[in-house]
């Protein structure tokens, strides 16, 4: 069995095999996910009538996102591969929405945003070579207008669509993907992720 972790905003738990996901658990609003993470582990393994043991690999959502939250599902996933002897991977929100988008084979840069908060996003520009820029906070109450000209859009909330179209230059083309059920739909391309490619470290974007 492989189990996801996710708490880099409230906390999201996949339980399955390499071929579906058995079991889920999404608590979107959840507080001190700190103390509550092993037991939420433990009821979804209960739920699933699935134990430790049962347990083949694991693969965190390193970040970014809340400071504790990423901490926390990074040292848990790491201490729990190290005492079931098993691989552990650790794979960052701006991989997991890169996965998705490069099934469309475009040959385009991109832009990606991930909500944070109200009209803040994390954001990473990628361009045609692969070359990415340094993760930052766009705030768009605030911030200048973005230029995506000869870009495509990705991000896992559509609360960008209007935050953009307010800040984009007149008559540029939107050309947007967004990605809201993204563990899910990447579960497949996940489970294969390798160890020594995917580390668990933790990425960490001051979000004041």
């Amino acid at each position: 069995m492989i189990l996801l972790i996710d708490c880099s905003k409230g906390l999201n738990l996949i339980l399955g095999n390499k071929k579906k996901i058995i079991q889920t658990l999404n608590k979107p609003r959840i507080k001190k996910v700190s103390e509550a993470l092993v037991t939420e582990i433990e009821n979804l393994l209960n739920s699933a009538s699935k134990s430790y043991k049962d347990l083949t690999k694991i693969i965190v959502i390193n970040g970014p996102g809340s400071f504790t939250g990423v901490r926390t599902g990074v040292t848990v996933a790491k201490v729990l591969a190290l005492s079931l002897n098993i691989p552990v991977c650790g794979i960052s929100q701006f991989d997991l929405l890169s996965l998705e988008y490069s099934k469309i084979q475009s040959n385009k840069g991109q832009k990606v945003y991930i909500h944070l908060n109200d009209h803040k996003f994390f954001f990473q520009s990628i361009l045609k070579s692969g070359k990415k820029s340094e993760i930052r906070i766009v705030n768009f109450e605030t911030d200048k207008a973005t230029d995506i000209l000869g870009y495509d859009v990705i991000s896992n909330d559509n609360k960008i669509a209007n935050s953009l179209r307010i800040m984009s230059k007149p008559n540029q083309k939107l050309n947007l993907y967004i990605y809201g059920d993204i563990l899910s739909l990447c579960y497949k391309n996940l489970v294969n992720l390798a160890e020594n490619k995917y580390i668990p470290n933790p990425i960490y974007v001051k979000t004041f």
